[in-house]
């Protein structure tokens, strides 16, 4: 496998760590699903539970906020992205080679959001209607509006590499430059560049994917049931610790 991934100029290291947290953050998955089907409703939530139970919570309502009825279908999807483009920003910091800082690893992530964006506007208006706004305001528009899809998934990709890139060459730099008396550098480095640019990297991917796809909804889809907003108790962090 080594011997193909280097005649094609793959780096090894790359996809070895995208392997590996892929698999760790899989098994993590399987684990708190297992033991979740296992509480039950009258218990005291488990105090690990909690910061799961926010995550999904806060997806679930950006969901609903800018996907309207059609949020559950989406949901799971932005959950898992999040969650894999966090940890890979941020493995550099455990000494893993980060799988974001490689180009080919986001432009699939990308592909996939572009996709799901282009369905969404399809389903959402019809093939008709979908083909027609590539035309819209007036006709002349058509080669704008289709660079515009198209410049979409690029950017993303080329954005979240540029800036988890840019971390692993400057402690490269660093490190060459200063040797042994980099050390106590280093993590405030990375500190910088793998959990504060690698965060808003994940935040900010994850609300264009969300906002584009949303804005490919007709006004139908874009209503959200009253019901969801309305009669859902907000999410309520106390009562939820003490199991109420």
């Amino acid at each position: 496998m080594i011997a193909i991934l280097t005649e094609f100029h793959i780096p090894v290291a790359q996809v070895y760590s995208t392997m590996f947290i892929t698999l760790v953050l899989s098994i993590v998955a399987i684990v708190i699903g297992a033991r979740v089907k296992k509480l039950k409703p009258e218990d005291k939530t488990p105090l690990w539970l909690v910061p799961v139970v926010m995550i999904v919570d806060m997806i679930n309502n950006m969901s609903k906020t800018n996907l309207g009825k059609r949020w559950k279908g989406y949901a799971p999807y932005f959950l898992t992205l999040t969650i894999f483009l966090f940890f890979s920003n941020i493995s550099g910091i455990f000494g893993i080679p980060n799988p974001t800082s490689y180009l080919i690893n986001n432009a699939v992530l990308a592909v996939i959001s572009f996709f799901i964006i282009q369905t969404t506007a399809i389903k959402s208006n019809g093939i008709k209607n979908y083909i027609k706004g590539f035309f819209e305001p007036i006709f002349l528009l058509f080669p704008i509006n289709l660079i515009s899809e198209i410049t979409l998934p690029v950017s993303l990709a080329l954005r979240i590499t540029g800036n988890v890139m840019s971390g692993g060459v400057i402690s490269k730099l660093v490190t060459g430059l200063l040797g042994w008396a980099a050390i106590p550098v280093l993590p405030v480095i990375n500190g910088i560049f793998d959990l504060f640019s690698g965060t808003i990297q994940c935040a900010v991917f994850l609300l264009l994917t969300v906002m584009f796809a949303g804005m490919k909804l007709s006004d139908e889809d874009a209503l959200v049931e009253e019901k969801t907003i309305e009669d859902e108790e907000e999410f309520d962090l106390e009562s939820l610790l003490e199991g109420e």
